[in-house]
């Protein structure tokens, strides 16, 4: 997506070392599976300010390049994953982070218990904000923390912190947004910081809807059943609805001849229509995204997780 690329060559070519700096905590509700979230505002002094500048920016300075957002791609190294803002819950948390009204600040330390995630916000003058985000660790709730015993080496001897108040920046940075598209760079942390499931699960039953409408499966509802909540399912039937090509008779046409001819056990009814059951519905699903390839090299057959197309003359 040449949009990604170039909002990515945007960011890296601004120092981002001069910006000012914001702090924000994002506290999360989960009611009946959809997320609420709740955003406060943190002071912070100037050498922390220096540090969360660092942080992002040399973040930034390491990512190589960005590439659509692929829910099965695991593994990104220093690349980064990119999609648009509004296609995630951070849209929301960005429109409080960018009201006229700030959001409450925090003045006790009990406050930033329970904290579910936090972002520097990072302003230049003449540019949109950067936001950059980290998901706060697990065991950061007001129970584990009392349970903890924090020290430092001082003066050649451990010394206990006692109830000193503490909140954790670890120097890393999950995703971080810029003028509408939200980059990734570590997918786990994205996903559950932003309960992604959530909107995987959305598009679990929107697509059985479509697969009912177009007649594709003699029983589209069980595609539900089967999927279920099981994410690596609801990844791959996710990635089927954004391929979109079981939209298209040619390629379900295709599909039926050379399963058959290559003895791939793909069932379908007296009807013509797709017969899924839990045995083959990794199998169906994989087909339905084009995730068996052969290789024009050696006639290998493969299945694949993620693929990248290549260009016109690639």
């Amino acid at each position: 997506m040449d949009t990604l690329k170039n909002t990515l060559d945007t960011i890296k070519r601004i120092n981002w070392d001069s910006a000012s700096v914001s702090f924000f905590v994002v506290k999360r509700k989960l009611i009946q599976r959809s997320a609420k979230y709740d955003i406060f505002h943190v002071n912070v002094d100037e050498p922390l300010r220096k540090k969360l500048r660092g942080i992002t920016s040399g973040k930034i300075k390491k990512s190589n390049v960005a590439i659509e957002y692929d829910f099965n791609t695991v593994d990104l190294d220093d690349n980064l994953l990119g999609l648009p803002t509004t296609d995630t819950d951070l849209h929301t948390i960005l429109q409080t982070l960018q009201d006229d009204e700030d959001p409450p600040t925090v003045d006790q330390y009990e406050a930033l218990l329970g904290s579910w995630l936090y972002i520097a916000r990072l302003d230049i003058k003449d540019q949109p904000p950067l936001f950059s985000a980290r998901r706060v660790s697990e065991g950061w709730t007001t129970k584990k923390v009392m349970q903890l015993i924090s020290m430092v080496f001082q003066n050649n001897m451990l010394v206990d912190l006692g109830e000193q108040e503490i909140f954790r920046i670890d120097g890393k940075v999950d995703f971080f947004t810029y003028d509408g598209f939200i980059f990734i760079a570590d997918k786990k942390n994205f996903e559950t910081a932003l309960n992604f499931r959530e909107g995987m699960e959305r598009n679990r039953d929107e697509i059985v809807k479509e697969f009912s409408s177009l007649g594709l499966f003699e029983n589209a509802a069980a595609i539900s059943d089967l999927v279920g909540n099981n994410l690596r399912h609801l990844r791959r039937l996710s990635q089927v609805k954004k391929a979109g090509y079981y939209k298209d008779p040619n390629f379900l046409a295709n599909l039926r001849k050379v399963s058959e001819e290559d003895g791939w056990g793909i069932q379908y009814s007296h009807e013509g229509k797709l017969l899924v059951t839990e045995d083959d519905i990794e199998t169906v699903l994989r087909v339905l995204n084009n995730d068996r390839l052969t290789s024009k090299i050696n006639a290998e057959n493969f299945d694949v997780d993620v693929k990248h197309k290549l260009g016109a003359g690639g």
